[in-house]
């Protein structure tokens, strides 16, 4: 019997190992990154957490992809001795080796040139319309019969984009009330986006008591506006700024934008941020076209792009502020320096950086920081909304963006790699 309980033991032993192994590995997995940028004749360094060499196989196969077809030595013997200091510009894969023996995962590396940014830091005002009317949610009409409907209640949902109204364009909230208003009690096929699908739906409009006319019983809207941060501009103008996408406030999904433009902006008031309520920057921009100061022509995940205009840029040009690009695998869990005129002039704020994740499931949350510097404790409260897009710099390199806050705690925050931003192809509409 005791021999019996014995060999549970062990088993229950076993196991344990067995577990604490796989969490092991997968977490020294993990901390590798998938992908990697460096530049030319630069050397790349992926041993920070764990040790590991890097090789590139002289077989257009994948090193692991061999596993379990030929033998470890005949693998070992595969290996070529290539370093990426030795790599010419373009793709390739490289394997990782833990201790230089056994092959744990494959990294896509992109050997690229140089390249340096200018850093802003600066609040801007961002505008952006709609690809037609964006529906916010339905509610009741009181009609002139005394009775309460809700004519497009399971036919049109929040997210979705009225394009047309019996197939005449719309890009307006006006002009969608106008041809409603036109057919009367008669029903309209509206065309709209859901999602990335086009679709048409009949709605029977209803004749409103409170104000004359008809109405679908829908609130809409088809602009936004508000206030970010500029990340980065380059030498022809081309930006990238928020370190995230501007999102439509209904869904998860990026608000479809037919045009956006950057203004001048100026921070009037600061609401600080505490535990469990998120502050912001309050302040006014100022429209009209002297004050624009760049268009935008891409929403995403990872940031809007665009290009200033010729003046601005010209303006804001200034060499102490063009920085190299500082790449994930360079970052160090140690002092950096975030990028603010949301005090009315542009200071460097100290922050420490606690923590990387290689790859994230968030892209806008591959660095996590806390706020150190007591100035900016004082102004914010830590990191506000607003201050998304603020440029994080170490060791004189442009190396991400402020994105998120943690809003249980206001002096820790998110940040996105700038490889990811500068990733991006600036110019495509979106």
């Amino acid at each position: 019997m005791r021999s019996f309980y014995m060999r549970i033991f062990k088993n229950i032993i076993c196991i344990y190992v067995l577990a604490l192994c796989c969490f092991a590995y997968a977490t020294m997995i993990h901390a590798i990154p998938d992908h990697v940028y460096v530049q030319e004749g630069q050397k790349l360094e992926l041993d920070k957490k764990i040790p590991v060499t890097l090789a590139m196989s002289t077989k257009p196969q994948s090193v692991m992809a061999q596993i379990g077809e030929r033998t470890f030595q005949a693998m070992k013997q595969e290996r070529a001795v290539e370093t990426c200091s030795q790599l010419k510009q373009g793709e390739y894969t490289l394997t990782c080796y833990l201790f230089g023996i056994l092959p744990m995962k494959e990294v896509q590396v992109s050997v690229v040139n140089g390249k340096s940014l200018y850093v802003s830091g600066q609040v801007v005002g961002i505008y952006g319309a709609a690809q037609g009317v964006l529906v916010l949610g339905s509610g009741p009409v009181e009609t002139v019969d005394g009775s309460s409907r809700q004519p497009a209640e399971h036919i049109v949902f929040p997210g979705d984009y009225i394009t047309a109204v019996n197939g005449k364009a719309v890009t307006k909230k006006e002009e969608l009330m106008e041809r409603i208003n036109q057919y009367g009690e008669q029903p309209v096929v509206l065309t709209l986006w859901r999602g990335a699908e086009q679709i048409q739906v009949s709605v029977e409009p209803v004749e409103a008591a409170e104000h004359k006319g008809y109405r679908l019983g829908l609130w809409v809207k088809d602009d936004m506006a508000g206030i970010g941060t500029l990340t980065y501009f380059d030498q022809d103008g081309n930006f990238g700024a928020l370190g995230h996408g501007i999102g439509n406030g209904q869904t998860k999904d990026l608000l479809r934008l037919s045009d956006g433009r950057l203004y001048k902006a100026q921070v009037l008031g600061i609401k600080k941020g505490v535990r469990g309520t998120p502050g912001e920057l309050e302040g006014v921009v100022y429209y009209g076209k002297d004050n624009q100061i760049g268009e935008v022509s891409s929403n995403t995940q990872i940031g809007i792009y665009g290009t200033l205009t010729k003046n601005f840029r010209e303006e804001k040009k200034n060499e102490s502020l063009l920085c190299p690009v500082g790449y994930k695998q360079e970052i160090q869990t140690k002092d950096a320096v975030i990028l603010s005129d949301a005090s009315g002039e542009l200071q460097s704020y100290r922050i420490v950086i606690d923590d990387l994740d290689y790859t994230p499931g968030d892209k806008n949350k591959g660095i996590r920081f806390h706020v150190e510097d007591e100035n900016l404790l004082k102004l914010t409260g830590g990191i506000v909304q607003g201050l998304s897009g603020s440029p994080i710099l170490q060791d004189g390199k442009l190396i991400g963006a402020v994105t998120h806050v943690l809003v249980n705690d206001p002096t820790k925050g998110y940040g996105i790699f700038v490889e990811e931003m500068t990733a991006n192809k600036i110019g495509q509409k979106t």
